[in-house]
Order: structure tokens, then C-alpha cells, then sequence
């Protein structure tokens, strides 16, 4: 059903599948205000005129709260882009990486970004960088960033809420006629979930020289028949322009993000200001042990892989505790299991999280002691431990957070903010290792995300965006008065 109505939908842009209601049942609504049946090239014609002709407003620090984003024109255009890998309103969004409705739903994002007159560029990782030019196109871009990459049972707002929020700031900025310092960027940053290729946040960990590209470009995906560098080229987003933060810069780096969490609805607070962003590290454990009978080995006598894990996992649980860490076994497997026969080969993984490096950095030592402890113990265990991921712990960037902060106060009231830690991963937090960053969080409903029953109202949605506009344009101002 949903490939008919993606047909449908490229064939009609004025299409929209209404998700509030039962699945199949759909309307034609506008996406824009006045949505007319113009062909591209007279849109493309139109608007480049805009920008060559150089009649736009300049704009001041506190100009961001004159120019009002369409949050009716965002809410329908999420529902409308969840129709590229919707499996049911209850299954939620399967739109995997390097996927085909990945290449759909990037299509259609560089599709409006040029009819909005932007330069879109592709970069060797996929990374997606739609820029609108500025007065000054010698200097780097300011980056509004996100992805479009969804969980296998995921939301209609994680990641792609940042992305089509920066198509809003661009439409606004076009609508009002004003012109930017520095050019502007919307930016989708390939592969941030991790899921089909892991780990997460490749393009972005590229970008910011955080992993070469030569091994993001061997990843395998997980049924191992292709990699992502082979992905890519089969979608046709293996770009050529240089997948560096050296090559390829940004001035600095904005993301409107879901929460993922309840804070903000608990407190009854509207809009997140990121300040720091907590560190991830992704271990995968080999435990190799001895097969046996399980009824003609004694206890004494056995090296059972199994038992190893277990112990294994507990101390994970202690240490996380004693570190105000947090430590997630999330995959465990054994070797060809039995009934009665004792483990002979156990893997699992480990994802470990904390707002400081050095505590991380401890955590590790401590697993390291304990595989050498169980090791001790039974001389027939043995241990592989490889960290497959590393996202750094990061403080964002103060300026940038100021910009967000004037925004969001401007927008909605200093009373509705609320200064926030990211225990989640992003792509800003690999943005940050280059750029000056800063993210803006907006509530989740009941905390829910990574799953069908994600959820972010429209008014929070229109938020997000409304502070997005305001931080950039206020960057870009502190960008002007330094020149």
C-alpha cells in the first residue's frame, strides 16, 4: 500500500497522508500557504531571482522573534515525509539507513531545497549540505543539522524533526526577504541510529575526523552482503566533495532535537538548552570458555562461558552504580545452546554512558580488571574485548548557547526554558569536536522515543523551529560584528 502512495505522493506535492487518522485514509492539504500547481523550473526561476537580485533585509540580534516560522507548514510537511518507510501508524517508521525510502525521503529534501535557490552538495559519506547563500560566501556556513535515518521501529520526529525545521527556517527566510552574513545550511548528517551500519553517527564522526573515511567506508551492514561505502553509490549519494570539517566547514553547528527523555514535560518547560552532551562507548565481548556434557562435567571442572557472562553483567550493574554511570547489555548470544550442555562460547555487548570522559576512562580500566579477575579464577576463560564506538563527552559551545538561549527567550519566555544535559547520542556531539555547537531539545511525550508511540506536538514542533531561526540569525549577527 504505502509504495502506491509514495508514488502518489512524488507525483503530487500537495498530497498528505493524514497519520492522526486510519492508515490508508489520506487528503490533499497544502504545504505551503498557497500551494499552487507551479512547475519546478517557474518556482526554481522565481526564488533564485530573489537571491541574486540582493534586495534582502540585514537583520539584528534580537530580529529573530520579528520573523515567525509556519508551524502549521512544518507539521504537515513530518506527516507528510513519513510516508518514505511508514509501516503502520502502531508498527511506527522502518526508514534504515542507505535504505531506499532513505533515498526517498533525501530526494525530496534536496528536491525543496532547491526550489528554495540552494547549492546542494553531497560529500564522500552521504552527508547532505543544502546551503543558502549569504552577503559574505567567503566564510563557512552555518550548519542547522540533523538526520533523516530512523530506527527499525521508530518515530516520525527523532532526527528528521531537525531537518525539516531548517527547511522552515530557509522558507521564512525567504518569505521575509532576509539576507544572512554567512551563507546557511541545512544538513543531513548519513547514518546517525546505527542500526543497519554500526556504529551510529558515521557521517558526522567522519566529518568532524573523528574516524577515517576509509573504515566507515568498509562497514559491513548487519546481514554482511554489502557495505556502506557500496550503499551508498547504489542510492546515489556517494558524493564527491571531501567528507572534512578541514575541506568542507561550517561555522558553526545548530540541531533542534526531540528530548528523548521527560524532563521538560515534567517540568512544564517548552524548550531545552543543550549543555552538555554525555559520552558513549560501545564494547563488543567475546567469551570463550569450554563446551561440555552437562551432566558429566563437575562443577569444579568446567570453563562455562555462560556463568563468565553472567558474572560479567553483574559487575557492569555495581560499577554503573558506584560511577553514576549507566551500562546496558542490550545483545547477548551463545554458540550452538543445548539443554544439557554447558557454554562452551558467549558473546555480548556493552554500552556505557557518563558526562565525563575520565570517568569513562576508569569504567574501562575496571572492565579490563575484571576480565584479568576472571580470568584468574579459571584458568579455561578467556576474554576478547573490542570498544566498536566512542562518542565523546562534550561541553557545547558557550557563544552558540548564548545565541539559542536570546532566541528561545525571545520565542517563548526566559520562564520556559530549561538548561539540560543530552544523555542520548547525536551528531552534534561529534559537531562539537570541530565546530561550535549547540542543540535545542523540545518535549517527547511521556519521554517516549526509538519507538512507534514517539510523539511532539505541533506547537513544541513550531517552538523548536521558531528558536532554531532566532539562534541562527543571532549567530550570524556575532558573526558580522567580528569581521
Amino acid at each position: 500500500m504505502f509504495n502506491q502512495l509514495r508514488q502518489q505522493f512524488l507525483q503530487d506535492p500537495c498530497l498528505d497522508l493524514q497519520l492522526g487518522q486510519e492508515d490508508g485514509q489520506r487528503n490533499r492539504v497544502p504545504l505551503t500557504n498557497n500551494c499552487k500547481k507551479e512547475s519546478n523550473e517557474s518556482v526554481t526561476n522565481r526564488q533564485i531571482e530573489g537571491i541574486q537580485s540582493h534586495d534582502w533585509q540585514s537583520h539584528t540580534a534580537t530580529q529573530g522573534a520579528l520573523y515567525q516560522i509556519n508551524q502549521r507548514r512544518l507539521w504537515e510537511e513530518i506527516h507528510k515525509t513519513s510516508c518514505f518507510g511508514l509501516l503502520s501508524l502502531k508498527q511506527g517508521m522502518n526508514r534504515l539507513s542507505l535504505s531506499v525510502d532513505d533515498k526517498l525521503v533525501r530526494d525530496y529534501l534536496c528536491t525543496e531545497a532547491r526550489l528554495l535557490g540552494c547549492q546542494v552538495r553531497t560529500d564522500e559519506m552521504g552527508n547532505i549540505f543544502a546551503i543558502r547563500p549569504g552577503r559574505n560566501n567567503a566564510i563557512p556556513p552555518i550548519g542547522m543539522g540533523s538526520h533523516l535515518d530512523t530506527q527499525p521501529a521508530g518515530g516520525r520526529f527523532d532526527g528528521i524533526l531537525g531537518v525539516l525545521a531548517g527547511l522552515e527556517v530557509l522558507r521564512t527566510m525567504n518569505e521575509n526577504d532576509i539576507q544572512t552574513y554567512a551563507p546557511v545550511a541545512v544538513i543531513n548528517w548519513t547514518n546517525e541510529e546505527g542500526v543497519r551500519f554500526t556504529p551510529g553517527c558515521t557521517g558526522s564522526a567522519v566529518w568532524a575526523s573523528h574516524i577515517p573515511l576509509e573504515i566507515a567506508h568498509a562497514m559491513p551492514d548487519t546481514s554482511n552482503t554489502t557495505t556502506m561505502k557500496e550503499s551508498l553509490s547504489s542510492i546515489g549519494y556517494l558524493g564527491e566533495t571531501k567528507a572534512s570539517h578541514k575541506e568542507n566547514p561550517l561555522s558553526a553547528h545548530f540541531e533542534l532535537h526531540i528530548e528523548q527523555n521527560r524532563k521538560l514535560q515534567d517540568s512544564q518547560r517548552r524548550i531545552g538548552i543543550v549543555t552538555k552532551i554525555q559520552g558513549i562507548r560501545w564494547y563488543r565481548v567475546q567469551v570463550l570458555g569450554r563446551r561440555d556434557h552437562a551432566g558429566a562435567t563437575p562443577m569444579q571442572e568446567r570453563a562455562d562461558a555462560l556463568v563468565a557472562t553472567a558474572k560479567f553483567i553483574s559487575f557492569l550493574d555495581r560499577q554503573a552504580l558506584i560511577t553514576s554511570a549507566v551500562a546496558t547489555v542490550g545483545v547477548l548470544n551463545l554458540e550452538r545452546p543445548s539443554l544439557n550442555t554447558v557454554p562452551g562460547w558467549a558473546s555480548f555487548t556493552m554500552d556505557i554512558r557518563h558526562l565525563s570522559e575520565a570517568t569513562l576512562e576508569k569504567f574501562e580500566s575496571a572492565i579490563d580488571a575484571m576480565a584479568n579477575l576472571l580470568k584468574a579464577e579459571n584458568s579455561g576463560l578467556d576474554f576478547q574485548i573490542e570498544r566498536t564506538w566512542h562518542s565523546p563527552a562534550v561541553d557545547l559551545d558557550p557563544a552558540a548557547i548564548k545565541c539559542t538561549q536570546d532566541a528561545a527567550g525571545d520565542a517563548i519566555g526566559a520562564g520556559q526554558l530549561m538548561e539540560m544535559v543530552s544523555f542520548a547520542g547525536h551528531d552534534s556531539a561529534l559537531t562539537a569536536m570541530a565546530v561550535p555547537t549547540s542543540m535545542i531539545f523540545v518535549p517527547s511525550r511521556d519521554g517516549i522515543s526509538h519507538a512507534p508511540a514517539e510523539f511532539t506536538s505541533e506547537r513544541d514542533c513550531g517552538n523548536g523551529a521558531q528558536v532554531l531561526l532566532g539562534a541562527v540569525l543571532n549567530y550570524d549577527s556575532r558573526l558580522e560584528s567580528q569581521k
